[in-house]
């Protein structure tokens, strides 16, 4: 490996380089999400403000209509001073109004001094909500006391004006409103009615959310139940301020979420060079040690051998767990010299008992690395010829999931098998071995899955598994090993069913080189 390439390898580049393209990736997504924020944000300001808007207007239209119904009580037969007179002090004590008028059965009308006549009224701009007739006038908006609103009933007419309005809706500053007509005709409270889709005072299209048009956001609400509509439209000054904000938050999160990214990634490739620095130390120190878990003989009870199984304890007493330690060999290539200092620990721990009894075994595993390498079956013999030890004495294990190259597998299966060695497959079941696929393998036994025999006399799904894998082994010629038996029913039906051997606490936990001698002595 270059130099280079080593330099790039290491985990602060890398991190480096993961920070860099989640940041790239990061940060287009958050500025959006920041857009997004604005937008809504916006949206729901301007929304708040039309609701406050409408319940104002509500109130000042309910208002109106409260007063017109209080005229309508009132009884006039003819249209005299004192009629008069009562009808504008009406008008002083109601709220909102200016002036009321009504027509007498004469046909004559009978009006305050504000209230406009109705040749007058031929001017204002009208419609009709249910029986209440509305006429409004922009014209007539500068003067607060001059009537730009009026509202008609029967022989009633209430005369306000819209400034009233205004100054209730209290508008923020930088914040223009229009009143929109059931027909389409817009009131605009300053008096104006040109801006946004407006000419001649008619609305020409209705954004139906936020508008962004000549620097400006909009908004049109739904209309109440007077038929008017609230168009607000402010500056897009804010927008872009509290966009430029968040846009900025944003991209400091993600800049800080990218930096903690890529100390994570370099966070774990240094704790896996670690790791892989540490195993080589541990194989130099002579960290590693193996457990012996008995293989007893279902039918006689017999130990006929034991599987090796590679613990590690550090230099400090801590112990490392084979499910964090042997997949990094793994992946760092390190688990072929392991695998070799393992069958040498077997024939140094247990080369006497093999040598006294000619019938036991020990089995060993196979990773995947080992099964392409060419060397291994030599290497393998050479070291049985040094102990003396037969080849029949020492069983290698494969998994299903090891066997990913079956030719180059089966390269160094073979040979193995010719020398003498039984190979066995490993938690069968849990891969994709079919019979097919078994009768190509130089295999000896079959070792069932600890999840199958948990299944036995369950109704569980996969209860019939284990039976099956018998059934398939018996018919290729096969041995059987049952793994994890940890009852004793579990052992008698599985005897019943045809396995061989039983591996499992029912029969003893892994145990040091030491006590598994003395288990055979005892078994």
């Amino acid at each position: 490996m270059g130099k280079g390439l080593r330099r790039w390898l290491r985990p602060l580049p890398l991190g480096l380089l993961a920070a860099l393209l989640s940041a790239l990736v990061l940060l287009p997504t958050l500025l959006g999400v920041a857009d997004w924020q604005a937008g809504r944000a916006e949206q729901r300001d301007l929304e708040l403000l039309r609701q406050h808007s409408a319940q104002r207007i509500g109130d000042f239209f309910a208002s109106l209509y409260a007063s017109l119904e209080r005229v309508e009580a009132l009884s006039a037969e003819r249209c005299t001073a004192a009629s008069r007179d009562e009808l504008q002090q009406r008008a002083a004590a109601e709220l909102f109004v200016v002036g009321f008028s009504r027509t007498l059965p004469d046909g004559r009308s009978c009006r305050t001094l504000r209230l406009p006549s109705a040749q007058a009224l031929q001017d204002y701009r009208h419609w009709r909500l249910d029986d209440v007739d509305i006429w409004w006038q922009p014209q007539r908006l500068q003067d607060p006391l001059q009537p730009s609103l009026v509202l008609g009933r029967g022989e009633v007419k209430v005369a306000s004006s819209l400034r009233f309005l205004w100054a209730l809706m209290q508008m923020p500053a930088g914040t223009d409103s229009r009143l929109i007509g059931p027909d389409g005709q817009v009131l605009d409270l300053e008096g104006e009615t040109s801006l946004l889709g407006v000419s001649e005072g008619r609305l020409l299209q209705y954004p139906q959310t936020l508008q962004h048009r000549d620097g400006r956001t909009h908004l049109l609400g739904a209309g109440d139940r007077f038929g008017l509509r609230l168009l607000i439209s402010r500056a897009d000054q804010q927008l872009l301020e509290q966009r430029r904000t968040l846009r900025a938050l944003w991209s400091v999160a993600g800049l800080l979420l990218a930096a903690l990214l890529g100390w994570l990634v370099a966070l774990l490739l240094r704790r896996d060079q670690s790791l892989a620095r540490a195993l080589e130390q541990a194989l130099r120190r002579d960290e590693f040690e193996l457990d012996y878990q008995p293989l007893v003989d279902l039918a006689s009870g017999r130990c006929v051998g034991a599987e090796a199984l590679l613990r590690w304890r550090r230099a400090d007493g801590q112990r490392v767990r084979p499910d964090l330690f042997i997949p990094q060999a793994e992946d760092s290539g390190q688990i072929t010299a392991i695998t070799r200092w393992v069958i040498r620990q077997v024939l140094q721990e247990q080369g006497e008992l093999l040598r006294q009894h000619p019938q036991l075994y020990i089995s060993v595993n196979l990773a995947a690395a080992d099964l392409v390498e060419a060397r291994f079956p030599a290497e393998a013999k050479a070291a049985l010829q040094a102990a003396g030890v037969p080849p029949a004495q020492l069983v290698y294990e494969v998994t299903e999931r090891g066997l990913v190259d079956p030719q180059r597998a089966v390269a160094v299966l073979e040979p193995l098998r010719q020398a003498g060695h039984r190979i066995a497959i490993d938690d069968f079941g849990t891969g994709y071995s079919s019979l097919s696929y078994l009768q190509q393998l130089p295999v000896d036994v079959l070792k069932i899955d600890k999840s199958f025999v948990d299944a036995l006399g369950t109704e569980a799904a996969s209860s019939p598994v284990a039976p099956h894998i018998i059934a398939m082994a018996r018919a290729l010629g096969l041995k059987v090993i049952a793994e994890g038996v940890e009852q004793a029913e579990q052992a008698r039906l599985l005897a019943e069913l045809g396995a061989h051997i039983g591996q499992g606490w029912l029969f003893a936990k892994p145990l040091s080189a030491e006590a598994f001698r003395a288990f055979v002595a005892a078994h």
